[in-house]
């Protein structure tokens, strides 16, 4: 194929515009991992997936942005408010929800088939943005985890926006707006996972007889937070990887035991290929469960 000076030009532009973005992208991963527990995000360019699901300009959940046009973020914030659809806003390139980075409304979205909000399982759910995002350093998709594997990591970074020091905020009439304006910025947290003996039988004990633990990850609270509040749709990482998102599942006594909180995986096949093919524009049925070669988006 004969390619002229100009068009080989273009070619070159693109590839080096690539390869530059692809490069700035590791030092911000290194560097994440050096930020102390409950530390507030000062530079985006650490976590340039990260995205804000707003109705309005409430805060509703954290997401993950994984490919140029879609975010991926937990069910159950967006499971209720279908009719108000077009009141969701999402802010991308931002450490603060309320302002900064790229604002936008939606185009639509759409929530895992086999979610069911009684049950901690395919908590997820992909937000299509009305046009491809401009990627950056500020602004880049991560990449999915692509195969289930054995948990040997000691933690895993979750950022979010916290919902529950932002609830009890509003509540107080001594808190100063320095302090308001400090929880509308994002928050890194290094949370442990629980030993899988102990996270498989407490799933079992929520819904049993079943292989849960290929679909969902538990994770250690937060010390010093609300037991019962999560980090919806917060997405968990490990070396630079998206492994799931947070789960807005709680045990009903959760004030009294704690308890875990849930990650639903994305590697797990039925999450997997529903993502793939959401983003393909495909129909997913029950028996669509084929593996591919390659996973990352």
């Amino acid at each position: 194929m004969f390619i002229t000076q100009k068009g080989y030009g273009i070619y070159a532009f693109y590839t080096l515009l690539i390869n530059e973005i692809s490069a700035a992208l590791v030092k911000p991963i290194e560097k994440s991992k050096d930020l102390q527990e409950h530390t507030m995000v000062t530079d985006i360019k650490l976590f340039p997936y990260m995205v804000a699901i707003l109705k309005k300009s409430t805060y509703l959940s954290a997401g993950a942005l994984i490919d140029d046009s879609w975010v991926l973020t937990g069910a159950d914030s967006l499971f209720t408010i279908r009719e108000s659809s077009r009141f969701l806003r999402v802010r991308l390139g931002s450490v603060n929800y309320k302002k900064g980075g790229y604002l936008t409304p939606i185009k639509y979205f759409q929530i895992h088939p086999y979610f069911d909000d009684s049950k901690p399982l395919f908590d997820v759910a992909l937000v299509k943005l009305p046009e491809p995002v401009r990627l950056s350093q500020r602004l880049s998709p991560i990449r999915l985890q692509k195969n289930t594997r054995n948990i040997l990591a000691t933690h895993f970074i979750v950022t979010a926006w916290p919902m529950y020091q932002l609830q009890n905020l509003t509540k107080s009439h001594y808190e100063s707006m320095e302090q308001i304006r400090l929880h509308r910025v994002l928050t890194v947290s290094h949370l442990h996972p629980t030993d899988p003996d102990v996270c498989s039988e407490e799933i079992d004990m929520l819904i049993p007889y079943r292989n849960n633990t290929k679909y969902i990850m538990c994770l250690e609270s937060n010390i010093g937070t609300d037991p019962c509040q999560r980090d919806i749709g917060a997405p968990v990482v490990l070396n630079g990887i998206l492994w799931g998102v947070i789960s807005s599942w709680k045990p009903e006594d959760c004030d009294v035991e704690g308890g875990s909180s849930f990650v639903t995986l994305v590697a797990a096949i039925e999450v997997n290929s529903w993502i793939h093919s959401t983003i393909r524009g495909h129909r997913w049925t029950k028996n669509h469960t084929i593996d591919y070669e390659d996973n990352f988006i």
